[in-house]
């Protein structure tokens, strides 16, 4: 297999995108690593030029990741995302994705769960699954961990209302309207909300 590197620019400070068709880049490089290789725009990468930079990106990748989940836990998507943004090659990305789901530092089914037990209390089901699926939870996973979770979306509707709006029988009409709109836009139903009020 033989790549010929259709542009080389610069990115960041002492780095450089390489592309290998005309489309989006194929991976980043710091400088230096661009001359060690001897990348220059129009030549051909060898198979085993090739796989040295994947290595190299592969390594990258993970501690791009281990970082990443240090600060807070992420799905795999979000890390995959993050990871594309970063221009690592598909095959970098995919070994740092297989370590971090070997070591369990990254687990879908886990990450659904506690989100589910952290937002069950003030978000309704409805709410909770399309946030899950924006952070690329699948829906069998999804419903796997509302399985495990023990939810009582009106319980939750109740303390919500108690928490937030303590007086609600003193509401004006106009008043008890915005606290039911505001309720209906967290996911809960109408019919649920009136009969909790």
């Amino acid at each position: 297999m033989q790549l010929e590197i259709y542009k080389i620019e610069e990115y960041r400070k002492n780095r450089k995108l390489v592309y290998l068709d005309e489309g989006t880049p194929a991976f980043c490089l710091y400088t230096k690593e661009i001359k060690k290789y001897e990348l220059a725009e129009g030549s051909i990468i060898s198979e085993e030029v090739y796989g040295k930079i994947v290595e190299l990106l592969s390594k990258r990748a993970r501690e791009r990741c281990l970082y990443l989940l240090e600060s807070m836990a992420r799905t795999e998507r979000q890390l995959r995302d993050k990871l594309k943004d970063a221009y690592y090659p598909e095959e970098a990305i995919e070994y740092a994705l297989s370590y971090c789901k070997e070591k369990h530092y990254v687990d879908d089914l886990d990450y659904a769960e506690r989100f589910i037990a952290s937002r069950s209390a003030t978000l309704s089901k409805k709410m909770i699954e399309q946030k899950l699926y924006q952070r690329g939870i699948g829906k069998d996973v999804m419903e796997q961990a509302f399985e495990e979770a023990d939810i009582d979306e009106e319980e939750a509707l109740r303390s919500l209302i108690e928490r937030k709006y303590k007086d609600i029988a003193d509401l004006s009409f106009e008043d008890r309207q915005k606290v039911i709109k505001k309720l209906m836009a967290k996911g809960f139903s109408y019919d649920a909300i009136k009969a909790v009020i």
